[in-house]
């Protein structure tokens, strides 16, 4: 038992629902900057795409299929997206059904944004790339703020709940465990795709760009693959957040987001998976802590800050005296040269 929380078993499931979505966006960033070298500042732009996806889409189509009108649908929207829950709590197929079609949705949607966003960017330097990146992310953001009919701008818009139709005493934790495992299922996704030859291939060009291309390989060709990927793991991380909160606002998806991901991925260390889980559950466990015992802190400031102090801090210190991260990276484990060495040895024997 988690002392000092009301309520343990809602702690742990809020804790690995959000850790589930920010392993997601580390990995997928791990994939960019640790093993490839693209410095991605607008990592939220394809967070923000399969959130958008969700929020503009699934209402609108589950009442299209119901044969309901979705007239003034931003004033009406929550009383919509009431409706159309009622209407999933005794439909499991549809909401099964929708579930999926949004996670490919929305992949599709932030792979689609990575590739596009890689055409003016990925044959820029590492500077320029960053920045070009960054203001991606951001002019998404404000376009979505501003035109009403994607997400209801300012107002924003209600999520139906797909898993409505799981009985009320374990629906939170079966959403959770599903997260969990599709967060888990791309760690391995991701790991497998690192030690393949086209990770020694991704690595080579974060290593020496120039050395990768005179032995005949297209840098900028691996980049924009690696960016799509990267851009549709968190499209889906996307889906999942918006489906978990049910409910999408354009100023959930500032670029603060971005640099929280950054955050987890220099805490855990680049270039290691493993290092990146880590980094997002460090995160996620100290911001869902201060969350529940904020009342007890006493700050000269708005308490909700006190978490980006924090890493802030850690950020700093890491930099300094870790830079590696707590699990820097490591060779590649795809051949084990010893081994083989041995087994040449006792053939020659």
């Amino acid at each position: 038992m988690i002392v000092g929380i009301a309520d343990p078993l809602r702690f742990i499931l809020d804790l690995l629902a959000f850790f589930s979505i920010y392993l997601m966006l580390s990995i997928s960033l791990n994939l960019e900057y640790g093993y490839t070298g693209i410095p991605n500042f607008g990592k939220v732009l394809f967070f923000a795409g399969g959130a958008f996806i969700v929020g503009a889409t699934t209402t609108r189509l589950l009442l299209f299929f119901m044969g309901l009108s979705s007239k003034n649908y931003c004033n009406f929207n929550v009383l919509y997206a009431s409706e159309v829950t009622n209407q999933l709590a005794s439909n499991p197929i549809l909401s099964i059904t929708i579930f999926a079609a949004m996670l490919l949705a929305g992949a599709a949607v932030g792979g689609l944004l990575g590739y596009v966003a890689s055409y003016p960017a990925i044959r820029l330097r590492e500077t320029y790339l960053g920045i070009t990146l960054l203001a991606s992310g951001e002019l998404l953001r404000i376009v979505a703020r501003n035109y009403d009919p994607l997400i209801c701008g300012t107002l924003g818009v209600s999520v139906p709940d797909v898993f409505a139709w799981i009985p009320v005493s374990i629906k939170e934790a079966v959403q959770v465990a599903i997260m969990l495992a599709i967060a888990l299922l791309i760690w391995v996704f991701v790991e497998r795709l690192a030690r393949s030859p086209f990770g020694r291939l991704i690595r080579a060009v974060r290593d020496n760009e120039i050395a990768a291309e005179s032995y005949g390989k297209d840098v900028v060709n691996v980049r924009m693959k690696i960016l799509v990927i990267g851009s549709a793991i968190a499209g889906i991380a996307g889906v999942l957040y918006a489906l978990y909160v049910r409910s999408v606002h354009a100023d959930d998806f500032m670029p603060l987001r971005t640099f929280i991901v950054w955050v987890m991925v220099i805490l855990g260390g680049a270039g290691n998976n493993a290092g990146a889980a880590v980094g997002s559950f460090i995160y996620v466990l100290t911001e869902r802590l201060i969350m529940q015992y904020k009342h007890y802190i006493v700050v000269p400031f708005d308490v909700n800050y006190v978490s980006y102090i924090v890493f802030g801090a850690i950020l700093i210190l890491m930099l300094m005296f870790k830079p590696k991260g707590l699990l820097p990276e490591k060779p590649s484990r795809t051949l084990d040269f010893e081994k083989i060495i041995k087994r040449i040895e006792k053939r020659k024997s």
